[in-house]
């Protein structure tokens, strides 16, 4: 039986809408360069195992852009990107709410150190019962540490938990650690696995 139900955030609960002609046309840095530099898997991974805070994150990438593009306008699209707080994913918001009014939910996601600031612009603060944040346990999916960490702090075994995330790398370790896992890949789809898992 389900005790607890987990949900990945960027990519699942949470959407960025990135506008990229208007970030171009706005501040003159291409959104693939942003992202290039913002995502580079050593420069990102520092920031969601807590090595960095986000805002050491974020200005390093503004320091590395600016090495390719105008300083002012790379200052700008900086300030742009620390605004922004992604939408919430209505659709999915509602099956989080479902399943709260019937167990435990729990937030396990790879952010960095802003996640309580973002938490709260989103008026999320308080909702879930659990926030398993890598960047403040060191480790991150699909390390097998924040998994366990995950049961440890609910007070499950692995065949209790269900966790769904985009990332097919995240939900297949939970799957081969004994968790219910579902690679998310829309609300109607993750509402039929918590059916199938006996959740909803």
């Amino acid at each position: 039986m389900i005790k607890c139900v987990f949900f990945d955030f960027d990519g699942v609960l949470r959407n960025w809408d990135y506008d990229e002609r208007r970030f171009k046309e706005l501040y003159g840095v291409p959104i693939e360069a942003f992202r290039e530099v913002a995502f580079a898997k050593e420069r990102v991974g520092e920031a969601v195992r807590g090595v960095v805070t986000s805002e050491e994150w974020r200005a390093g990438v503004g320091e590395e852009l600016k090495k390719n593009h105008n300083h002012d306008q790379v200052d700008a699209a900086i300030a742009d990107w620390n605004i922004r707080t992604g939408q919430i994913v209505p659709e999915v918001l509602e099956i989080v709410k479902a399943c709260k009014q019937l167990l435990p939910v729990a937030l396990m996601t790879n952010a960095t150190t802003r996640l309580p600031w973002e938490l709260e612009q989103l008026g999320l603060v308080g909702f879930f019962d659990y926030v398993i944040n890598a960047s403040e346990i060191g480790y991150a999916k699909p390390e097998p540490e924040i998994y366990a960490y995950a049961l440890k702090l609910v007070g499950i075994s692995p065949d209790e938990a269900f966790f769904t995330d985009d990332g097919l790398a995240q939900s297949q370790a939970a799957t081969d650690l004994g968790w219910v896992g579902h690679h998310f890949k829309n609300p109607d789809g993750l509402r039929r696995a918590l059916v199938d898992a006996g959740v909803l």
